[in-house]
């Protein structure tokens, strides 16, 4: 009887990954971002559903998510297959100052208020800046850091020498990739 309990633990281990962060299937998902009422600060521009998306939660006075902008915008650049979209999260900065935001640091990515944090919520992201990246089936293909620029918090490595977003991004269309995560550094979404 142990064997058979043994074996099947082993057999279920490397679904607990997967399990262990209540990741939600992937039709529900898209429906729930389709559904989540974020408001795009610079167009009437809905998100294109699935499609691969790089979600990156920041703020507006968050300083690693300002000097990170240049980053996604290179990024956009080198994948314009995928999106990347900003989500603010929260009732802290209106509309006019996110987009002021964008504006100041050409943003070349939508931004999106997420008011409520419904849509924070459902991917479960805790600080700025964050990443979530989805391919278009609704997958979580990577969580985390941007790069490991931010060492800890207030500690910047000089030279970069991990670029996890961009790595993910390049495999998204790998089928047997597997998440990935990094434990973000950044500032705390309140009220979570």
């Amino acid at each position: 009887m142990k064997l058979v309990i043994a074996i099947t633990l082993i057999f279920l281990f490397p679904f607990t990954n997967v399990l262990g962060q209540g990741v939600l299937p992937n039709k529900l998902l898209w429906a729930q971002i389709e559904a989540s009422n974020l408001i795009n600060v610079k167009s009437e521009a809905k998100i294109a559903l699935k499609k691969n998306t790089a979600f990156v939660f920041i703020s507006p006075e968050c300083p690693l998510c300002k000097n990170y902008i240049l980053v996604l915008n290179d990024l956009c650049k080198k994948y314009p297959q995928i999106n990347i979209i900003g989500v603010v999260p929260g009732k802290s900065y209106p509309l006019l100052d996110i987009k002021q935001f964008a504006e100041n640091y050409n943003a070349r990515f939508d931004i999106y208020l997420d008011k409520n944090k419904t849509f924070t919520k459902v991917l479960k992201a805790k600080v700025t800046p964050e990443v979530v990246l989805i391919d278009q089936k609704g997958n979580i293909r990577y969580r985390g850091l941007i790069d490991n620029w931010q060492a800890k918090l207030g500690v910047k490595r000089k030279v970069i020498t991990e670029h996890y977003l961009d790595d993910a991004m390049k495999d998204i269309n790998i089928s047997n990739y597997k998440l990935t995560q990094t434990i973000p550094v950044g500032c705390l979404i309140n009220d979570l």
